[in-house]
């Protein structure tokens, strides 16, 4: 069997993008005081944001709905995701709302479709 290895890419406009383990993820969290973030808490108590909504964006705050269920979505989405051989990278899709898999190459970036 393969080696499965997963990783989340967090992207924000103050702290850049960040490709974070999923394996180092100790927990996913997202609060209405700061809804424009999702916060990765990595081991070690470092905390990776990951912009939702784009900087200075027209698009309405995540309702907490929204919020609470990306943050579930990115946990599922990591599960899912260690099942399956090889190395792969999980980013938010074009809505934002929801949690994507891609393949990625030995670089770490993601491989050309």
């Amino acid at each position: 069997m393969g080696m499965q290895d997963v990783w989340v890419r967090a992207q924000s406009i103050v702290s850049g993008s960040r490709t974070v383990r999923a394996d180092t993820i100790v927990q996913v969290k997202w609060e209405r005081q700061s809804s424009q973030y999702l916060t990765l808490v990595v081991k070690g108590g470092d905390e990776v944001h990951h912009q939702v909504r784009p900087y200075r964006s027209s698009a309405e705050p995540l309702t907490e709905k929204d919020g609470t269920a990306l943050a579930d979505g990115l946990l599922s989405a990591m599960a899912k995701t260690a099942a399956v051989p090889g190395s792969h990278l999980l980013v938010l899709d074009g809505t934002g709302l929801q949690w994507c898999r891609a393949a990625m190459d030995s670089t770490g970036e993601e491989s050309a479709p």
